[in-house]
């Protein structure tokens, strides 16, 4: 009987998608500092949507692009002229089960991050209910900032 239960639960049961990141301002680069975890099969989904062949990120070629051109229309910071910056790609550190994605916003002529709010759409188009949730850290401040489809940007400061 209890097989038949978890037989059954696992044919209705709906996987989580989210993905978390940190983000901390260092005063020294005068820059936000990005750490982004999402699942690898989510991202390969993602990168793979619209292209002939299926992305892997291990093995295909072109991938940082990939993700580059991604991060640029989905995760971004407004600074309060409303001009838009696309994220610095870094690096990244593809696991098994989850990668992370490493790169940064500079922040130009004396702007401060709390003046300035943060996009985080990552997978809203591919996956229904997809949840991001960014911890932001600033000196001894911290705020945890959640992005849902209703939801998909928040400012920085307090």
């Amino acid at each position: 009987m209890a097989g038949l239960l978890a037989t059954a639960f696992a044919t209705h049961a709906h996987p989580v998608h989210a993905t978390f990141s940190e983000a901390v301002w260092n005063p020294k680069t005068k820059s936000i500092e990005v750490a982004l975890r999402i699942r690898s099969v989510d991202l390969e989904k993602t990168l793979s949507r619209g292209r002939m062949k299926a992305v892997d990120l291990k093995r295909s070629s072109g991938v940082d692009t990939l993700i580059r051109a991604y991060l640029g229309k989905t995760f971004t910071l407004t600074l309060p002229d409303k001009r838009i910056l696309k994220p610095k790609w870094s690096d990244k550190d593809v696991g098994l089960i989850n990668t992370w994605l490493y790169f940064e916003f500079p922040l130009q002529g004396g702007q401060l991050p709390g003046n300035c709010s943060i996009s985080n759409t990552v997978c809203f188009n591919e996956f229904k209910g997809q949840r991001n949730v960014i911890e932001f850290r600033e000196g001894t401040s911290r705020k945890i900032l959640s992005f849902t489809g209703e939801k998909r940007t928040h400012a920085l400061g307090r």
